[in-house]
């Protein structure tokens, strides 16, 4: 796998919830399904996840391990990155273990549903169309987007976007931010795989987080494109996100944010991975 490869990324929002779990329920584990085809009692909606986390101690994380530098695998084929280090932390404060179960984006929201996992930690904007149907912990991250072309290209501004075609995850709140600036989506897999278009010439532009342009500029550094001078007007934050009804273990993860916050060690992850603090302001 290339380092680009590495780079795959988005944020659930244009992907019906109905047609997500259509597919899910089709493919995913037998365990979680009864005779009738209804949910059993493995569901989220069945237990106390905080409880069942405690006396098992283990924590099922549901993550994408594809997208450098928040969580991918290196060279010796481990999980780094700096939301694996985060949901690590989360974990111990949780006194569990990590089980990491890693699911393609435009399904990893959704395995929330049929209790493929206990928490989602993946660079998921908080939004309020989320909020109506999960939790979410207080936000560890802020995201600061912006929006490349190729070189050579004649877009200069934001206004300039609309009417052109913008590589994106469908699914993604970037594919919504883009759309909110008249861009018509030009639907791939991942970031890696939308700035490959726009290099070839066949999309014309792709929105995504600071965070990830910086680090495929840095891998590759004669791709040929540039960042718009304008951020695109997005200023989302990011949470854990987890199954409505769980507050006990909303609460209990909050506390570890707060305390990871308060003693600097959630600034210094992000130092580590990235130069720069991401940790939310307020």
């Amino acid at each position: 796998m290339t380092p680009a490869r590495h780079l795959a990324r988005r944020t659930a929002l244009a992907l019906g919830p109905a047609a997500v779990l259509a597919t899910l329920a089709a493919c995913g584990p037998s365990q979680n399904r009864d005779a009738s085809g209804s949910a059993a009692s493995g569901t989220p909606a069945a237990e106390d996840l905080l409880e069942r986390i405690r006396a098992d101690k283990k924590v099922r994380i549901g993550i994408e391990g594809t997208y450098k530098p928040y969580a991918f695998h290196d060279d010796s084929g481990a999980l780094v990155g700096f939301e694996k280090e985060i949901a690590d932390a989360i974990a111990a404060g949780l006194g569990a273990e990590p089980e990491y179960i890693e699911t393609e984006w435009d399904s990893l929201i959704a395995g929330l549903d049929v209790g493929k996992y206990d928490l989602v930690i993946n660079n998921v904007g908080i939004t309020d169309e989320r909020k109506k149907k999960y939790l979410f912990s207080q936000p560890y991250a802020q995201t600061a987007g912006r929006i490349a072309v190729a070189e050579d290209s004649d877009i200069q501004t934001l206004a300039d976007v609309s009417g052109r075609t913008a590589a994106q995850t469908a699914t993604s709140n970037w594919a919504q931010a883009m759309t909110d600036l008249g861009a018509q989506i030009l639907p791939v897999q991942g970031f890696a795989e939308g700035i490959e278009l726009v290099l070839q010439g066949r999309a014309d532009a792709i929105g995504n987080d600071l965070v990830s342009f910086n680090t495929y500029r840095e891998e590759q550094p004669d791709a040929a494109f540039r960042l718009l001078e304008e951020p695109l007007p997005t200023n989302a934050t990011v949470g854990v996100i987890m199954p409505s009804g769980q507050e006990g273990l909303q609460g209990a993860v909050d506390e570890v944010i707060t305390r990871m916050k308060d003693d600097g060690s959630l600034a210094a992850i992000y130092q580590q991975w990235v130069g720069l603090d991401l940790t939310p302001q307020g």
